[in-house]
């Protein structure tokens, strides 16, 4: 199985050296200075006291138009979805399939406007990953585990279960559904809302919790997203709100914060649009009020609108 993954972040690293190290083909994709600095040094994994090299990854920072690939794992920003399935559209091979991973609900559709929604595996990770260099990955805790299915729903076809193979040959978990947009509303009402809160308070998980109208704050927004999801159809259950619940209030450890609250904080372009502006704007269509996701939005437009100026060079 040829498989392409597009960025080289900590979770592309991730993604290419275990896929790798499984003896699956693998290239990666990223900026000309990243692949530049993969090449002096090949991927290296850390985990614990383990350490892996993955030589055998080829990198690069284009893709010829005579390349195709079976699998296309999109390790990029949500915000950076569309452009990524628009080059890598041309390489995908006849019956191959492009695998999400990002926060928000919105990535799988967008990438599907580009290669057929029938092609685009929709899917939730969860794994901490964290790049130390350019080419030195570490991740902590368990192996990734994943959530994948169509968009239409159905049960894993060929390509699907090729995927699901690839994936578990390299230890990560990766589940199949039939109903998508439940595994993805249920993970962006969690971590819209306590990164959220994270991001308009610049505390950590433990430190909203200890305090009850911050507490608060989260909890309300987590239910907001719920009631989104069910106007617009989404079968999420009691069950899946104890759970969202469950894991703000005793699952997390004290010190969490999300990637877009750090993002926020260090003047980066976040996912602030795809996370709490797809919980208003969906909301908004829906005629469903979101007011605490409403303010997480609007007072942190002001830090992503300079982020994205800075990095446009405006």
């Amino acid at each position: 199985m040829r498989v392409l993954v597009y960025g080289a972040g900590g979770i592309g690293l991730y993604f290419a050296a275990r896929l790798s190290l499984a003896g699956v083909s693998v290239t990666l994709k990223g900026r000309t200075a990243t692949v530049a600095a993969v090449r002096r040094t090949p991927i290296t994994i850390r985990h614990g006291s383990d350490v892996a090299v993955a030589p055998a990854v080829r990198v690069v920072d284009h893709l010829e138009s005579e390349e195709s690939f079976d699998a296309v794992i999109l390790a990029v920003k949500a915000w950076q979805v569309e452009e990524a399935a628009r080059e890598t559209a041309p390489v995908l091979a006849s019956g191959g399939r492009l695998i999400t991973t990002q926060n928000g609900v919105d990535s799988p559709a967008h990438a599907g406007a580009h290669v057929g929604e029938d092609n685009v595996i929709a899917g939730t990770c969860v794994v901490i990953a964290r790049r130390l260099d350019a080419s030195t990955v570490e991740y902590v805790g368990s192996d990734a585990t994943m959530t994948l299915g169509y968009l239409a729903g159905g049960e894993a076809d060929e390509p699907a279960r090729k995927t699901i193979a690839a994936l578990a040959q390299a230890g990560i978990t990766a589940d199949w559904t039939g109903d998508i947009r439940r595994a993805l509303w249920k993970k962006l009402a969690l971590i819209s809302s306590y990164g959220g809160v994270g991001a308009i308070s610049g505390v950590t998980v433990g430190e909203t919790r200890a305090v009850p109208e911050t507490r608060e704050l989260v909890t309300t927004a987590i239910r907001e997203a719920f009631a989104v999801a069910d106007s617009l159809g989404v079968a999420l259950t009691d069950t899946d709100l104890d759970d969202v619940l469950h894991t703000y209030l005793h699952v997390f450890s004290p010190e969490t914060t999300a990637s877009m609250q750090r993002d926020l904080a260090a003047g980066l372009p976040s996912e602030l649009a795809d996370q709490n502006g797809a919980v208003v704007r969906h909301g908004r269509e829906q005629g469903v009020a979101t007011p605490v996701q409403a303010t997480i939005y609007a007072s942190q437009l002001p830090r992503e609108t300079a982020a994205r100026e800075r990095g446009s060079g405006s």
